[in-house]
């Protein structure tokens, strides 16, 4: 009884302690560090799973106005967890879409480690990318990390950002990145904006922004009041009972 107990106990606790979104939502979370938490971490949902190879292959074939086409992933961005590849163009503009998995890296290296190598990082920032809320009205921000690398005379403008799935512990193990770039070639402001719209664009239909609604255990109270309260005493209570009482016949 008492390891039914403690069981009973930890499961209570989880409950009490998470939000509605936390149990029933298929939550994911985005941010622009792989590591740790940041100002800039967002909770959406969404009906992809990204580590789904079959399903991956339902991501929109048009985004911002450019259709794409699947590209050969090399045995380089094989190693570096690459699980899809597109290009997406117009015909004067194209962007370059890929997908990596942590599950499938031999060995992760940051971007500036990846482009350093063999290119130039001239700039790093995180910045804001104005997506529009479907069927809401209005506009929400979204942050991404923002690239400029060079080889030589090539330019190229890199997005990226990371996902885990909600309540999993960030590791080196456990997340996927999505990466945009686009070379820069009549200018890099042009370059620039090109990349956000299509993030934009890709935010507005892949992702739902989701805004986490109080503990299970607050919204008891705020809606039972005071019955509310003893309810949270009766479901904490009755598995300290089981294990008190267990150890008490165990004697």
């Amino acid at each position: 009884m008492t390891v039914v107990g403690l069981f009973s106990l930890v499961g209570v606790c989880i409950l009490l302690l998470s939000s509605p979104e936390d149990i029933f939502s298929n939550l994911m979370v985005i941010d622009v560090s792989k590591t740790h938490k940041t100002p800039y971490e967002i909770l959406v949902t969404t009906i992809f799973d990204f580590k789904n190879a079959e399903e991956l292959g339902n991501l929109p074939k048009d985004i911002g106005g450019l259709h794409s086409r699947d590209v050969p992933i090399s045995k380089t961005e094989g190693k570096m967890g690459a699980v899809m590849k597109r290009m997406y163009s117009n015909g004067t503009d194209a962007v370059l879409f890929m997908l990596l998995s942590s599950e499938n890296m031999s060995a992760f290296h940051s971007l500036e480690v990846c482009y350093g190598g063999r290119w130039n990082v001239t700039e790093k920032e995180v910045i804001p990318i104005r997506v529009r809320r479907l069927g809401e009205g209005g506009f929400h921000n979204v942050h991404v990390n923002k690239f400029v690398v060079q080889r030589g005379n090539l330019e190229m403008v890199v997005l990226h950002w990371f996902m885990w799935k909600s309540g999993v512990v960030r590791t080196e193990k456990n997340f996927v990145l999505i990466q945009v770039a686009t070379p820069i070639e009549e200018s890099k402001e042009r370059a620039i904006d090109l990349t956000k719209r299509f993030t934009a664009d890709f935010f507005l239909r892949i992702y739902k922004p989701v805004t986490k609604s109080k503990i299970i255990a607050e919204q008891l109270v705020d809606r039972f009041g005071l019955f509310g309260f003893v309810i949270n005493l009766l479901l904490i209570g009755l598995p300290l009972i089981m294990i008190f009482n267990a150890r008490i016949r165990g004697r």
